[in-house]
């Protein structure tokens, strides 16, 4: 019994003598199997996404939307874009979308053709680095403005907010046919 006792004793004091905590900088990620893949959060709300790109605007040219694909793609959604705005015309027709993405400077002739669409997609406009003047303006015609460039977590964020946004007035619309049944 005594010596069962010293053995344990002395394994609890080997395991306490040789256990220290992990050092900082990363250390701890590293010995949990060469590091932790740090992942796009998954969307509360998943959306089909509609980008338009004005060909008029002298950046499209050089846009690629590659990253933001993989990010949209990683959250959960699906991203789908128009270079034109016949092909947006088309693509709203054939297709069911829930956001639209646009300059802000190109929303406002884009609304006609969304509201038109099927699918019924709201609109969320973007503004690169505005002034106070802009963004206001923004906020003021739209109460949700994606704001450009922004995090990843804010950008997935105002998605999310403008789904839960659709989602309720989706309800508010279909209450209101209910009570003009009754």
């Amino acid at each position: 019994m005594r010596q069962r006792m010293m053995i344990m004793g002395l394994t609890l004091m080997v395991l306490l003598v040789n256990s220290w905590p992990a050092g900082a900088c990363g250390d701890k990620l590293l010995v949990l199997g060469n590091g932790v893949r740090f992942q796009v959060p998954t969307a509360q709300f998943r959306a089909r996404i509609l980008l338009f790109v004005n060909p008029n605007d002298p950046a499209s040219k050089t846009f690629s939307d590659t990253q933001l694909q993989s990010i949209i793609t990683k959250a959960g959604h699906r991203l789908d874009n128009a270079r034109s705005r016949d092909e947006f015309a088309t693509k709203l027709k054939t297709k069911e979308y829930d956001l639209v993405l646009a300059d802000f400077s190109d929303a406002s002739n884009l609304e006609g053709l969304i509201q038109t669409a099927r699918s019924q997609p709201l609109l969320l406009p973007w503004v690169y680095q505005p002034t106070k003047a802009v963004k206001d303006k923004a906020e003021k015609q739209y109460q949700l403005v994606l704001k450009a460039p922004a995090k990843v977590s804010n950008f997935l964020s105002m998605v999310d907010r403008t789904m839960e946004r659709k989602e309720k007035l989706a309800r508010n619309a279909s209450s209101k046919q209910a009570s003009l049944l009754r």
